[in-house]
């Protein structure tokens, strides 16, 4: 192979990159967005599990906003609001509270006797 030829396919490489990365984005996109609108909100309740703050990517749940607050509340918790990414390479999540929890004592702003 000529220097000529090597070169060229180096130079390519890159593209090379971009097109596997934009592959294996589509895939894990499609990958978390399937089975029906139960099976989201099934998967929506397992992600809040048990902690008292919890941070879900809205991309990763793919519901309505009513089902996501009805899938919270059922699940003991509240939707605080949704945080936007810095960047368009970061995604935008929504921000969950344990009722009664600490964190949600916290962010209401209850006094609390210590």
């Amino acid at each position: 192979m000529s220097p000529g030829w090597a070169l060229t396919l180096t130079a390519l490489l890159p593209l090379l990159a971009w097109g596997i990365a934009a592959a294996v984005v589509a895939v894990r996109r499609w990958w978390r967005r399937r089975g029906d609108e139960r099976t989201r909100a099934l998967r929506l309740a397992r992600m809040l599990g048990g902690a008292d703050l919890v941070v879900v990517p809205t991309s990763d749940v793919d519901l309505s906003e009513p089902t996501v607050l009805a899938v919270a509340a059922d699940a003991g918790y509240r939707l605080v609001g949704y945080e936007r990414a810095d960047t368009p390479l970061r995604r935008r999540v929504g921000v969950f509270v344990r009722i009664g929890g600490e964190v949600d004592v916290v962010v209401r702003g209850v006094p609390t006797s210590r």
